[in-house]
């Protein structure tokens, strides 16, 4: 499948970081090793074979090798006697510390629950079903996928109506949040930590408060890749064709109160950027392994964010492979323990190494470093590097082989909930700025991610491993 013409790409905001780089990262590394805290969470690794037959090479290969991955899901019920999508929505939604409540996804209240039919929260369409799927029953996959559905309040459900997610420019209203575990709260001052919204229909706005709208980001960028037309493969049900788009006269003609075949709903340049600025948490993963634990497929979207541009726009990475714990190198992974090819050495929680990659484009600068296949940790426990030499044969480094070498500078330094770390994140400098780089300058620099690992009985007596090394000409 060619990349569809409506995408469009957007820049990620980008705002300066309080802490300035140090290039003395020798001496940051040694104080970071003793102060680091181990404290593991309870989030899920991602199985490990789920996306064994997905192909990164460019965003065709990857569009197409991961609808083969998250199509032909089980289908539940809207509302039913038996399970249905109440039930499965009261479990992915449940607050965190709290089993008894759920956390709705607007104003960040906490109800206790209630079940089905209740006057205090409903289930909120990301994708709004007028847009393409109004009419239920067995036929419809997408109008009961729960990837899709949200538990919300019932007023902020009724005053998003169908409107497309977009930043509010002007005449907006505020719908502030609650707060409830370590976020959201506060009013009156735009955007803070509330939902604004104008307007009514296809032209009107609907901006999801900063903690939230990364979540419904995933959602619609899941529907694009899960719906793609076609028949179901176990079923034979014939399914819509999903996009998402920039176009709200493509958005409004979505409109007819019948089930299409094609549909669209956006902003996609603005869902794009909210993917980057609201990052997955351990809420988030745990609502993912839910919902795959009864439909059987995963919104892939919240365990490799970096591939929404990749899939999106063709910019899948700003970087090219130079070194890994893959048996590849002169210094070999410094107890037999070799990673997967192009990864880092193995670890204690994942025999194939942890992984660098990078999404977004040098200039302007928009790239994000993304880590994954790390001991999930929830205290910083990461430290994404730059190097200006390349260490060509590779220098044993804890647990693994550094190959960024010279003048290290701390990119910054992150936890690594559910074996997952990017940089930058919301408020962080750009990787250039911190890096002392100038976009379009042409210079090489190379980068691994340094990160925790300090089980007993792996690879003694060193506590830290790092990612497979990239370079990035800038």
């Amino acid at each position: 499948m060619n990349l569809r013409p409506d995408h469009a790409s957007s820049s990620r905001p980008s705002q300066r970081d309080r802490n300035a780089p140090d290039p003395v990262w020798r001496t940051i590394l040694e104080a970071a090793t003793i102060a680091f805290v181990l404290a593991a969470t309870g989030a899920a690794q991602v199985p490990a074979s789920y996306y064994a037959s997905v192909d990164t090479t460019n965003g065709v290969t990857l569009r197409s090798t991961l609808h083969a991955v998250i199509d032909d899901h089980t289908r539940f019920p809207y509302t039913s006697s038996a399970t249905d999508t109440w039930n499965i929505l009261e479990l992915a939604d449940e607050q965190t510390g709290n089993p008894a409540n759920v956390l709705d996804v607007y104003q960040n209240e906490s109800h206790p629950k209630q079940g089905a039919g209740n006057a205090f929260y409903d289930r909120e369409h990301s994708w709004p079903n007028s847009y393409g799927f109004p009419n239920d029953g067995a036929t419809n996959y997408p109008f009961s996928d729960c990837h899709m559905l949200f538990l919300c309040d019932s007023s902020y459900n009724s005053s998003r109506g169908n409107k497309p997610y977009r930043a509010c420019a002007s005449a907006c209203t505020e719908k502030a949040t609650v707060a409830n575990n370590g976020q959201g709260g506060g009013s009156g001052s735009y955007p803070g930590q509330s939902n604004w919204t104008s307007g009514s229909g296809p032209s009107g706005s609907w901006e999801t408060w900063i903690g939230r709208r990364g979540d419904v980001a995933r959602a619609i960028l899941y529907a694009d890749v899960r719906y793609e037309g076609g028949a179901h493969g176990v079923t034979g049900i014939a399914e819509p064709n999903l996009i998402a788009t920039d176009s709200e006269t493509l958005i409004a003609a979505s409109n007819t109160g019948s089930n299409e075949s094609v549909a669209y709903m956006g902003m996609l340049s603005v869902l794009l950027a909210w993917n980057e600025q609201d990052p997955p948490d351990d809420r988030e993963r745990h609502r993912n392994d839910v919902i795959m634990s009864f439909q059987g497929n995963r919104n892939p979207f919240i365990d490799h964010p970096e591939w929404a541009r990749c899939i999106f726009t063709g910019t899948c990475s700003a970087s090219q492979p130079i070194c890994a714990g893959d048996g590849t190198l002169v210094v070999a992974c410094p107890c037999a323990n070799t990673g997967g090819a192009g990864r880092g050495c193995s670890n204690s929680v994942n025999a194939a190494g942890a992984l660098l990659t990078t999404s977004g484009a040098t200039n302007p600068d928009s790239v994000v470093l993304h880590a994954s296949g790390m001991p999930s940790v929830a205290t910083t426990a990461s430290i994404f590097l730059q190097g200006d030499v390349l260490a060509v044969g590779g220098l044993v480094f804890g647990d693994g082989v550094r190959c960024a070498d010279g003048n290290l500078i701390r990119i910054g330094s992150k936890p690594t909930p559910g074996g997952l770390a990017q940089y930058p994140e919301l408020g962080n400098a750009s990787v250039s700025t911190r890096g002392l780089v100038s976009p379009g300058s042409a210079v090489s620099r190379y980068y691994q991610a340094y990160y925790r690992n300090s089980a007993a009985a792996f690879c003694p007596p060193a506590t830290f491993n790092v990612t497979n090394g990239l370079v990035v000409v800038w």
